[in-house]
């Protein structure tokens, strides 16, 4: 039950009752997991808990860290078929103010949790949001795998506004747990739950998410790797769906109707300010099967023959398999699904933004290597969008990425030999924790194919690349100067520099 407070009318500490504690033999309910807010627009808010049992939870929200000026207040229960989390949605918010969050149950108080409500859509405002994933949180010997987050904590010393939790929050299938610790892949929803908890337990994660907002979206780890729409197993992907959905503080109510996905799109979209939106795209829900069959899993099959001559050393020589390039290029096939195409356009297309900032689960430039899973994989949905951007002018379109475990920075263009004019600009970034693509490549065809690589990122002429660090990025619009600047950190807050060329620092500005 909602219980708005005037805001003039300010009250003190909660009125939560403690009598039936003392009624009741159950044990008291304990919170387990930290707070966190998201989905924050210049209005409302989705505020998340989770206790340890069934329970009634209220929420406070004020004005003021000490609670002196609460605005809100509201109770939910806590039950199993959520896995005794919580969600719930604060409205009628003033735009552009940082506001606190508190639980109660049974007496006890959560930790306080903070969050800052966008700017109103029509006011010019300074804005700072980070993005990173890649989360692997595999516990071995009752310590993480792969590291303690130390990128979470670079990213709370930012303060941003909000930050982007831009997929693979877990790995369902992960190596390191199926190598190092003999645990199989998730199926079930305890199964899938329990990853979230384990993430959770990463001290790094809740102090981040209590500091501010998540715009949290997912990739194919959530679920199983590089799964796709038709082929899911349906009961695999709804156990993954729903305690996604039970442990991210994503605004269900946003959430659009897609027809032929195997769920509904995460897809919606956060207006900060007058200057920037934020588009969010779900690029799995919807997506037709990988070409990688027809391609018998070709290293590079879209570059140029004269490139692939010189890349017999990893396996790449001749032509692609037959019906290879057709599969890729088959207009049938899709990433985004018919409706969510729709939306995207429209967005795009009617944005009054400066920036449009569209978060991409997958890369979109072309990289060459292996593109079965990324955009290039869906040539021709990707030209189709390259080319609505172009033929549109919409300005300032800039996908910001993670899901290669690499820092990337280049310009977006429908092929870099055959039509190169730039048409939109990626950062790609992260890992948070886990191996990275230069650990990958390493592992697949050897160090050769991490030469490869970069020489066909230098092909490509990448502005920016460092294919061997922990990274985020931080995109900050300053409204006084109408300037936005995109700069991609290591785990130490450093800015990435190249690591072929050091001179050379990953970001750019836009004016």
């Amino acid at each position: 039950m909602k219980k708005y407070l005037p805001m003039l009318l300010l009250s003190g500490a909660s009125t939560f009752a403690l009598a039936s504690m003392a009624l009741s033999s159950e044990p008291a309910a304990r919170f387990s997991h930290g707070v966190a807010s998201g989905d924050v627009t210049h209005h409302d808010a989705v505020l998340w808990t989770r206790v340890d049992r069934a329970a009634e939870v209220e929420v406070e929200v004020a004005l003021d860290e000490a609670f002196q000026s609460v605005i809100m207040r509201e109770d939910e229960e806590a039950d199993a078929k959520n896995d005794f989390t919580v969600k719930i949605h604060a409205e009628e918010l003033p735009p552009a103010h940082t506001l606190y969050y508190r639980f109660h149950v049974d007496g006890l108080t959560s930790e306080v949790g903070s969050f800052r409500t966008a700017p109103a859509p029509g006011r010019s405002a300074d804005v700072k949001l980070a993005f990173s994933a890649d989360a692997d949180g595999t516990h071995v010997g009752g310590v993480p795998f792969f590291n303690n987050f130390e990128v979470l904590d670079a990213v709370r010393a930012e303060g941003a506004d909000a930050f982007i939790y831009l997929g693979d929050t877990i790995y369902a299938d992960s190596f390191a747990a199926q190598t190092y610790a003999g645990r199989a892949p998730a199926v079930t929803l305890d199964e899938y739950r329990a990853l979230y908890k384990e993430n959770l337990s990463i001290a790094a994660l809740p102090a981040l998410l209590k500091s501010t907002s998540t715009i949290a979206v997912w990739d194919d780890h959530e679920v199983y790797n590089d799964y796709d729409a038709v082929t899911v197993d349906p009961v695999r992907f709804a156990n993954g769906r729903k305690a996604f959905l039970e442990y991210m503080p994503i605004n269900e109510e946003r959430l659009r109707k897609g027809e032929g996905c195997a769920g509904r799109p995460l897809a919606r979209r956060f207006r900060w300010g007058r200057d920037v939106e934020v588009i969010v795209l779900d690029e799995r829900s919807c997506r037709s099967p990988s070409a990688a069959e027809q391609c018998q899993n070709d290293l590079g099959p879209t570059l140029p023959p004269p490139v692939r001559a010189q890349l017999g050393a990893i396996g790449i020589s001749g032509e692609p398999p037959a019906g290879c390039l057709a599969a890729l290029y088959d207009p049938s096939r899709t990433m985004l699904g018919t409706e969510q195409k729709r939306w995207f356009k429209k967005v795009l297309k009617r944005s009054k933004a400066k920036y449009k900032l569209v978060v991409n689960e997958v890369g979109i430039q072309q990289l060459y290597a292996l593109p079965y899973d990324r955009w290039e994989g869906y040539a021709a949905e990707r030209n189709e969008i390259l080319s609505f951007i172009r033929d549109n002018q919409i300005d300032n379109v800039i996908f910001l990425t993670t899901d290669l475990h690499t820092s990337i920075m280049n310009e977006v263009f429908v092929d870099r030999f055959l039509d190169p004019a730039p048409i939109a600009y990626e950062f790609i970034t992260g890992p948070i924790a886990t191996f990275s693509y230069a650990q990958e490549i390493d592992g697949l065809v050897g160090p050769a194919g991490v030469v490869a690589f970069n020489q066909v990122l230098n092909m490509a002429g990448v502005d920016c690349r460092n294919n061997n660090t922990n990274s985020y990025g931080v995109f900050a619009y300053d409204a006084a100067s109408g300037q936005a600047d995109i700069v991609l950190k290591d785990a130490s807050g450093a800015v990435v520099r190249d690591e072929l060329n050091p001179g050379i620092e990953c970001r750019k500005s836009f004016p």
